[in-house]
């Protein structure tokens, strides 16, 4: 063996070092949770402790079309799905129209606006167990500071998570504090929009409105698509805001969320709560490629 292949060899066995705690981390908690997972989907049993041996009573696919066979879980299950698509309507479209604005409106070079930048992100960060806690007790009802602040100037108190009218309301007015994460992605995108179109553009007589609907936005679109796709994602997972902000599903089931769903079911039937996160696999696939599938409007620059 030459002295170039041993040198190769020890470089590979030095780099594989590096990356092993990484592929063992991939293997252990996440690649055979996931194997796990999909076989118990095809047996009943309840909640137990991990065994490679018991495995419960083979059910085959009963645990996937019980839900339009059985009345109980079949009204849980389309519940379920219509609480979360409802808030992806509604979350989804607005947080990033609103994202997008508050980019435009933050990517000026005047003094001090990094701050703003800085203020707009810091609700990013709390992570969702402590920012739901912390919503719990703005918006608690009797001692919520927002109600105290309504009150004292004459208005009625808001009902929050009290009622099913208000909660889904309230449930998307509390996450849209987060979109300072996509607030950063737009301007790393309009950062890269060439500032020799937006002169040529004013040379022209092109007004504020039309560099934005002519140029910002079209050169914007792949970013427009990886927003929507990382939302719906992030949507149909939604849980943690939910279980910290009302303990529960809601008010009457109204934020009955998919993923609460299977946290619901897991004590009961673990196959069954195994097959829901599979067909919510399925429904996050199958967005996503309709989305890509339908994605001709995203406009490559040459760069790009």
């Amino acid at each position: 063996m030459t002295a170039n292949k041993k040198m190769k060899i020890r470089k590979n066995v030095t780099g594989y070092l590096y990356v092993l705690p990484v592929i063992l981390g991939v293997l252990f908690f996440t690649l055979l949770p996931v194997v796990y997972a999909f076989i118990n989907s095809f047996f009943e049993t309840p909640l137990k402790p991990f065994s490679l041996t018991d495995w419960g009573v083979f059910v085959g696919l009963k645990n996937y079309y019980q839900n339009f066979t059985n009345g109980y879980y079949r009204r849980r299950f389309l519940r379920s799905l219509g609480v979360t698509f409802s808030y992806a309507g509604i979350y989804i479209p607005l947080s990033l129209v609103l994202s997008f604005l508050l980019a435009v409106l933050l990517n000026k070079s005047v003094k001090g606006i990094r701050f703003f930048r800085v203020l707009y992100y810091l609700p990013v960060l709390i992570p969702a167990v402590c920012s739901g806690m912390l919503w719990n007790r703005i918006t608690d009802p009797d001692f919520g500071i927002v109600n105290a602040m309504l009150e004292s100037i004459g208005l009625k108190a808001l009902p929050w998570f009290q009622t099913a009218k208000s909660s889904m309301p309230s449930f998307v007015f509390v996450n849209l504090f987060t979109i300072g994460g996509s607030m950063i992605l737009w301007l790393a995108q309009l950062k890269n929009v060439p500032v020799s179109l937006y002169e040529s553009a004013r040379l022209d007589g092109a007004s504020k409105l039309r560099l934005l609907i002519s140029i910002t936005i079209p050169i914007c679109t792949p970013m427009i698509l990886y927003n929507v796709i990382m939302s719906i994602i992030g949507v149909m997972q939604t849980y943690a805001q939910v279980i910290t902000l009302t303990g529960g599903s809601g008010a009457e089931n109204s934020l009955l969320f998919y993923v609460f769903n299977i946290y619901d079911n897991r004590v009961q039937s673990f196959g069954y709560a195994c097959a829901l996160s599979f067909i919510l696999f399925a429904i996050i696939g199958g967005l996503t490629a309709i989305v890509m599938k339908t994605s001709k409007w995203v406009y490559y620059t040459e760069e790009g």
